[in-house]
């Protein structure tokens, strides 16, 4: 069960919809649920002949987006605005991109691509687990962000690769979407993920779109 909402904060819950989900793990999941690591819920063994049940009371609770593993379904840690320790903002970043992907159409088509943010090199975001990880830095006072490529955190593991030099704020959202628009055009077919598609093409044709071809 996702909580990533268009426009919301990764994770974020009100006190109306944990009472909601308190009762709906009472009626549908022996009284448990779970955090994940990905900040979504998991409620276990709900019958399978109960899931309309249970996504009706979802949605009347506003919980029942429907993007889990899609480009809004984003990973961000508190960054500047909650923690001392980081470099940069990541909250208003994910809900920036989540706003840039809401079209459902667009997030279908897209597929699976999992971006993690995170404000500073502690990495409790996990970017450079992402398959676009955003790893928020400080330059000269001022909110950088750099973009690694190819993560994983699946069987197939691997640590994302820097793009290059780091985007402002202002220019961040604008280079995501970049990065999924160079996917999408060079893309095998439409069963082909952005990790899959990453690893055949390589680096060059996502750095060329950022950074033009001197770069």
């Amino acid at each position: 069960m996702s909580l990533k909402p268009a426009g919301g904060a990764p994770g974020d819950a009100t006190a109306a919809q944990m009472e909601a989900l308190a009762e709906i793990a009472e009626r549908f999941s022996f009284g448990e649920l779970r955090v994940s690591h990905e900040q979504n819920i998991v409620l276990p063994h709900v019958r399978r002949d109960a899931a309309p049940e249970l996504h009706a009371a979802l949605r009347a609770a506003g919980l029942a987006t429907a993007n889990a593993g899609l480009v809004t379904d984003i990973v961000a840690c508190p960054g500047l605005d909650y923690c001392s320790l980081a470099n940069a903002r990541s909250i208003p970043v994910a809900q920036r991109l989540g706003l840039r992907f809401a079209d459902p159409d667009l997030q279908d088509e897209i597929g699976a691509l999992r971006i993690k943010i995170s404000g500073c090199i502690n990495a409790c975001g996990h970017h450079h687990v992402g398959h676009i990880g955003i790893l928020g830095v400080d330059r000269k006072g001022e909110e950088f962000y750099q973009i690694t490529l190819g993560g994983s955190a699946d069987e197939t593991c691997a640590i994302g690769t820097i793009a290059g030099r780091g985007f402002s704020a202002d220019e961040i959202v604008d280079a995501v979407a970049t990065v999924v628009d160079i996917y999408l055009r060079l893309r095998a077919s439409p069963d082909e993920t952005f990790l899959a598609a990453y690893r055949r093409l390589g680096d060059a044709p996502f750095r060329d779109a950022l950074y033009g071809k001197a770069a």
